[in-house]
């Protein structure tokens, strides 16, 4: 009779740490009223008593009690139910593994060498042992906070918390299964359910990896997309940069050209620029916009720019950058010529004008970022050429120029892609 009442005892204090636990976890949702807070604990004490009354200790009285309590904790804590299952479910669950430890396994294995004083053994396992952990789970609440403020932040975390909390349960029943202290219906009930809830779990986690495996795609996808939205980014800063130079030589019929194709351009084909019906080589397109009185364009466009593994967009805003640069040298007046063609392994470009001379203590530094021959008094110049060595170098490529009295050339060389 002793035991009864110790196990009346146990099961309180079960359902006060149980209530503690989950109204503490709530933070600032918890219940603030006292006297559902006591109606839970004797609806959760009086489930643990009748359930036991009406089963006996097995297997069956685990689970059905598990079950009612939940609901329960359903009805006392209507206003944040998903989050009160989460809470009473964790704490179940370290309850139960705990018992399962000490209450099973320990007194299945020293209960063969302590044969003569079995009810010490049982007592001290079973009862104190369950009130050492509630003391712990008192004192260290807060890291159980912790823990269930991690699994609120998982997505089904409700569902998946409430289906792993039923397995110490399984753990459970089949120790009881193994020591043969379970009758033949409810075992066979127990292994049926033990195969469903295996089967479940599997199918669902199956559905979890197909879902993580998507996810995985959508990022592989994503991460393409912003490298392709940073090349735009790209392109968009040279073609203002374009803009910007033909603006400040007050050509702004050709500015607004330039722009018209750059419209079209992205609005048909992405990265590829679309062919006008005037000149049908990039070398054409690129020079056009220079046409002027004074201003004489040759251009022999001999190679084909696909073999190379820069793109016609990128090419296009490196030759412009160069030919406008050639334009200010020249001030509106001279000869451009510009042609390309194969030699051996690689795509050459050359760019010549008869404009002025650069002279040789510059001539090493029109590569550099933010140099220029102009005055700079507004600190917009000089930036071209350095982003014309860089999307080259890029691709593998080299530029040079050189420079005298009668000529300027800047000569572009591109590997051929030997992988095509």
């Amino acid at each position: 009779m002793e035991l009864h009442y110790i196990d009346a005892f146990i099961t309180v204090f079960q359902s006060i740490l149980f209530t503690h636990i989950v109204n503490y976890c709530l933070e600032q949702e918890k219940l603030k009223e006292n006297k559902k807070l006591i109606l839970c604990i004797v609806l959760l004490s009086l489930n643990g008593f009748f359930i036991t009354y009406l089963f006996g200790n097995s297997s069956l009285c685990i689970f059905v009690t598990h079950a009612l309590s939940i609901l329960i904790i359903h009805f006392t804590f209507r206003k944040n139910v998903l989050n009160s299952i989460v809470a009473y479910n964790l704490i179940y669950s370290i309850v139960i593994i705990w018992i399962s430890i000490f209450s099973n396994v320990l007194y299945g294995i020293l209960g063969d060498f302590l044969i003569y004083d079995i009810d010490t053994l049982n007592i001290t396992l079973v009862y104190i042992s369950q009130i050492f952990l509630f003391v712990l789970c008192l004192v260290f609440r807060n890291k159980i906070r912790q823990i269930y403020r991690l699994l609120l932040d998982e997505s089904n975390s409700v569902k998946y918390i409430i289906i792993i909390s039923f397995f110490p349960d399984f753990l459970i029943s089949l120790y009881n299964i193994s020591y043969d202290i379970e009758p033949v219906l409810s075992r066979n009930i127990i292994v049926i359910a033990l195969i469903a809830f295996i089967i479940f779990n599997i199918i669902d986690f199956r559905k979890i990896k197909k879902n993580s495996d998507e996810i995985h795609k959508l990022n592989r996808t994503l991460t393409s997309k912003n490298i392709e939205l940073k090349n735009i980014k790209d392109n968009y800063n040279l073609n203002i940069s374009s803009l910007y130079e033909l603006c400040d030589m007050n050509m702004y019929q050709e500015a607004s050209n330039l722009l018209k194709r750059i419209i079209n351009t992205y609005q048909n084909s992405g990265n590829v620029y679309e062919k006008d019906a005037e000149g049908s080589s990039l070398l054409s397109l690129a020079t056009k916009h220079v046409l002027a009185e004074n201003i004489k364009v040759i251009v022999c466009d001999n190679a084909n720019f696909m073999l190379t593994t820069i793109n016609e967009m990128d090419l296009y805003r490196i030759i412009i950058n160069i030919v406008n640069n050639a334009v200010k040298a020249m001030k509106n007046r001279g000869t451009i010529i510009a042609e390309s063609y194969q030699e051996l392994n690689n795509i050459v470009v050359n760019i010549a004008n008869d404009g002025e001379r650069i002279p040789d203590n510059m001539i090493n530094k029109i590569f550099d970022s933010g140099f220029t021959t102009k005055n700079n008094n507004n600190k917009n110049h000089g930036y071209g050429l350095s982003i014309v060595r860089e999307l080259i170098e890029k691709h593998n490529g080299k530029i040079k120029v050189e420079s005298s009295e009668q000529m300027t050339k800047f000569t572009i060389v591109l590997p051929v892609n030997t992988d095509m």
